[in-house]
C-alpha cells in the first residue's frame, strides 16, 4: 500500500510472476486475457484525532483493498445422449432399431470456435443419421439442435453392453483447443434363448395322481441340434408306470417340443415338494457348450394322513413263565386328521396278562400319537417271534391303507443261545414301519381290530376262552353226556 491511495498487486502462477503494478480504485491489472484485477476500493485507513475542534491524520494507518478477480471465460459443452430403452432383445421384432438422441449445450463462460461432433455407435450399424457434424461457432448459453440417429440392433451370442460416446471438439477465440463427451450404454440380449418349462399339479390328496409335464421352446434366433434333455423324479413319489426321463432333440429357430416328458406319479407321502429341474445341455452353433435348467419356484402340497407304527418289547432274553411288555405306539405325522385302528396278536407260545393289544380312535395331524401296552407270560422255551402289529386308516376324503410294524420281534426264552446272548447287548427290540399300503378304489372296508364287543370284556381273553370251550366238550364226550 501507499499513502497517496495505492496498493500494488503481482499476479503469479505456480510461484512465477507473470504481471505486477500498482492500482488506485478504479483501475485494473489484466494478464494475457487470461485474468484480471480491478480495484473496487483502496483506503490507507489513517487513524484520525481531533484536537481542539481540528482533525488530525496521525501517522498510524491500516489500510485495506477490495478488489474483483475476474477469469477469462472458457467455452463447455453439455451432452446428453439418450434412447428409447435401456435394453434390446434381438429375438424380438419391436426391438430391432436403436433410437438415439442427442442434445448440446454450451454451459461454459464463453463462445466456442470451430466445433467438431463426432458419435462413435460403438460399431452398431447406422440405419439413419449421421455421426459427425460441424459448427462455425456456439455461443455462451447456447443450445443446438437436437440429433437423431438410428442404429441396428445387432444379435450378439452373448449378452453385451454397448456404449455410444459423442465427443464434441473446440476452440476458443485464443485458439485454445478444448475436448468434452457424454455417452449412453446399452444392453444388448443374446440371440440364442432355449426354455425349458416343467408343469406339476400344484395340489393333491393321497391317492390323487400328480401329472408333470416337460416342455421345450428354441426362442433364439438359430437352429440347436443334440438337446440332451433330462428329468429326475422327486423323492417321496414313484411313476406310475416305468418311463425313461431322457431323451435328444433337435429345435429349429422358433419351433416348440410340446410334452417331450408326460408322466404321472404317486404320491407315497403327504407335505410339500419341490420337484427337481429338468436339464438341457448343448452346443450353441459357435460351439460354445450351454446348460439350461427348468425354474421350479412353485411346490405341490400333498394332503394326508401318514401314519407310523412301532412295536418295541421290554427285553429280548427272559425265562420260561417271566412276563413280557409289549409297546405300540401308533402317530400320525402327516397334514390331515385320520382314523386309526391298530389290532396286535398274542402268539401261541404265550399267555396274556394285562394291557390292551388294541386302539381305536382318531389321530390329530402334525404328530398325534397313541401308545398301548400289554403284558404276556411266555410259556415255551426257545425263540419266540411275535407277529407284527397293523393299523388300517381312514381320512375325510375316503383315502384309506394298512400299515404294519414290520419285522416281527424276537424273544429267546429259557437258555440264553450265542445269537441271543449277542443280541442282548442290544437294547429291548423294537420294529417300526411308515409304509402306507393303499387299497384299491373298489374295497369297501378298512380292516380294523377288534373291540370289546368282539373279544369279551378284557382284551386278549377270546382266544383263551375258546380253549376252555373246547376242552368242556371233549369232557363231556368222554363222559358219554355229548
Amino acid at each position: 500500500f501507499h499513502d497517496e491511495g495505492t496498493v500494488f498487486v503481482t499476479i503469479s502462477k505456480d510461484g512465477e510472476e507473470l504481471k505486477s503494478g500498482p492500482l488506485a480504485a478504479g483501475l485494473e491489472l489484466e494478464y494475457d486475457d487470461e485474468i484480471k484485477v480491478y480495484a473496487q476500493k483502496v483506503d490507507p485507513n489513517y487513524e484520525i484525532i481531533k484536537k481542539n475542534g481540528v482533525e488530525f491524520k496521525t501517522d498510524n494507518w491500516n489500510p485495506y483493498a477490495q478488489l474483483d478477480i475476474l477469469l477469462r471465460g472458457k467455452p463447455g459443452f453439455d451432452i446428453d445422449v439418450d434412447t428409447d430403452q435401456d435394453s434390446y432383445d434381438p429375438k424380438s421384432a419391436a426391438d430391432s432399431r436403436i433410437d438415439v438422441t442427442i442434445n448440446v449445450k454450451n454451459d461454459g463462460d464463453a463462445k466456442a470456435e470451430n466445433v467438431v461432433l463426432t458419435i462413435d455407435t460403438a460399431g452398431l450399424e447406422v440405419i439413419s443419421g449421421k455421426t459427425k457434424y460441424t459448427y462455425t461457432k456456439v455461443l455462451k448459453g447456447e443450445v443446438l439442435e437436437p440429433i437423431t440417429l438410428t442404429l441396428k440392433t445387432p444379435a450378439p451370442w452373448e449378452d453385451t453392453d454397448y456404449k455410444i460416446i459423442v465427443k464434441t471438439e473446440f476452440e476458443d477465440f485464443k485458439d485454445e483447443e478444448y475436448e468434452d463427451e457424454g455417452s449412453k450404454t446399452i444392453k444388448i440380449k443374446r440371440k440364442w434363448d432355449l426354455i425349458v418349462s416343467k408343469s406339476t399339479t400344484k395340489e393333491r390328496h393321497m391317492g390323487e395322481p400328480v401329472y408333470v409335464s416337460i416342455t421345450v421352446r428354441n426362442g433364439g434366433l438359430c437352429d440347436i441340434k443334440d438337446i440332451e434333455l433330462t428329468d429326475t423324479l422327486v423323492s417321496g413319489m414313484r411313476l406310475e408306470e416305468d418311463m425313461e426321463l431322457g431323451t435328444t432333440l433337435s429345435l429349429e429357430a422358433g419351433e416348440v417340443a410340446a410334452d417331450v416328458f408326460k408322466y404321472t406319479l404317486i404320491p407315497e407321502k403327504p407335505g410339500d415338494f419341490t420337484f427337481p429341474k429338468a436339464v438341457a445341455t448343448f452346443t450353441l452353433p459357435n460351439g460354445v457348450s450351454k446348460k439350461v435348467e427348468s425354474d421350479n419356484s412353485d411346490k405341490t402340497k400333498i394332503y394326508g394322513p401318514n401314519i407310523i407304527l412301532t412295536k418295541s418289547l421290554s427285553t429280548k432274553q427272559l425265562e420260561e413263565g417271566d412276563e413280557l411288555t409289549v409297546t405300540v405306539t401308533v402317530k400320525n405325522s402327516g397334514n390331515v386328521d385320520s382314523s386309526v385302528t391298530v389290532t396286535d396278536t398274542v402268539p401261541p407260545e404265550a399267555k396274556f396278562i394285562s394291557g390292551e393289544t388294541s386302539y381305536k380312535g382318531v389321530l390329530q395331524s402334525g404328530g398325534g400319537a397313541k401308545t398301548i401296552k400289554y403284558v404276556l407270560q411266555m410259556h415255551s422255551e426257545g425263540e419266540v417271534q411275535l407277529p407284527t402289529c397293523k393299523a388300517t386308516f381312514l381320512d375325510l376324503e375316503s383315502y384309506k391303507g394298512e400299515v404294519d410294524s414290520n419285522t416281527p420281534a424276537v424273544v429267546n426264552v429259557g437258555a440264553l443261545t450265542l445269537e441271543a446272548s449277542s443280541e442282548q447287548q442290544q437294547p429291548a427290540g423294537s420294529t417300526e414301519s411308515n409304509q402306507e399300503k393303499k387299497e384299491e378304489p373298489d374295497d369297501t372296508h378298512v380292516k380294523t381290530g377288534g373291540t370289546e364287543e368282539d373279544y369279551g370284556d378284557t382284551p386278549g381273553f377270546g382266544s383263551l376262552l375258546a380253549g376252555l370251550g373246547l376242552l368242556g366238550v371233549a369232557g363231556l364226550r368222554k363222559k358219554g353226556l355229548v
